[in-house]
């Protein structure tokens, strides 16, 4: 399906940005949402696999310092602080950091970076976007697990 998000981010991945652009502007409501949890479970994978919980922020710095240079042409589209608050909330060492369209593209631009730093195969991509697609199911129902039903309500 075109709009499927997860073709969507299996593009993105691959380096296919046109067909990844072509993707994203068909989408839905809905399927902004699974895009933007998809997103975010990769991003949780390519993280921990790059970096650790508790480690000195010096690296993560020089992380989103590279990725910035190479995605962010403008030197203006990514903040990186908002960039450098989603690698430290993947390692659980921060709070999650809300979904806007800031986040998104901080996300994507270090998404991008860390793959490519990583070079990975066909395979490992895959790899990554079903490790994704576990990580978004879960967090999506951790969080409704979490909300208060009408019998919570006093």
């Amino acid at each position: 399906m075109v709009t499927d998000p997860h073709a969507a981010l299996r593009s993105l991945l691959a380096g296919r940005l046109h067909g990844h652009e072509r993707r994203l502007r068909r989408f839905a409501e809905p399927d902004w949402r699974r895009y933007a949890d998809l997103l975010a479970g990769a991003l949780l994978v390519a993280v921990r696999r790059r970096f650790v919980a508790g480690q000195d922020r010096a690296p993560v710095i020089r992380f989103v310092a590279s990725a910035r240079e190479r995605y962010d042409a403008t030197g203006r589209d990514v903040d990186p602080a908002v960039a450098e608050a989603l690698v430290w909330a993947a390692l659980g060492e921060r709070p999650p950091v809300p979904d806007n369209v800031p986040t998104i593209v901080a996300r994507t631009v270090l998404l991008l970076g860390l793959l490519e730093d990583e070079g990975l195969t066909d395979r490992e991509r895959d790899d990554v976007l079903a490790a994704a697609a576990r990580a978004a199911d879960d967090s999506t129902q951790d969080a409704e697990q979490h909300q208060p039903t009408a019998g919570d309500q006093q």
